[in-house]
């Protein structure tokens, strides 16, 4: 049987997924994934290069895709707006990463930055 919360709690309010919760200013500090970290010390090395691969792996297949494409020519700024397109994937991947240890900035956020990104890597490649 659940416990009724105590007078000083405020019952949880449910929040839209869409949006970005209360608290997500505190994610950015260094102390916001403490708890996570004590709970989980190896899991958390293993979460951390998760995320450094997914925010990565864009760039790379990006850079990757347009060396091969392209050759070794000079880089231009088209080549620049599609990296910058490729870290936007990156950030939408690492926020879902960011679900298992409840720091997610919500489905717009994620959605955006997806979205955002491969329109700029298409427009980067296309006037490359």
């Amino acid at each position: 049987m659940k416990m009724p919360p105590l007078p000083e709690e405020k019952p949880a309010v449910k929040r839209s997924r869409w949006l970005p919760p209360e608290n997500a200013r505190s994610f950015f500090s260094p102390a916001a994934d403490f708890e996570f970290k004590q709970a989980h010390p190896v899991g958390y090395f293993f979460l951390v290069l998760l995320g450094v691969a997914v925010f990565i792996a864009p760039m790379a297949g990006y850079g990757f895709y347009c060396t091969r494409r392209f050759g070794d020519g000079e880089a231009n700024i088209w080549f620049i707006l599609g990296l910058l397109g490729s870290m936007s994937v990156g950030v939408g991947l690492f926020n879902i990463v960011g679900i298992i240890i409840k720091q997610y900035l919500g489905h717009l956020v994620t959605l955006v930055s997806i979205v955002l990104g491969f329109a700029l890597m298409a427009l980067g490649v296309y006037l490359y």
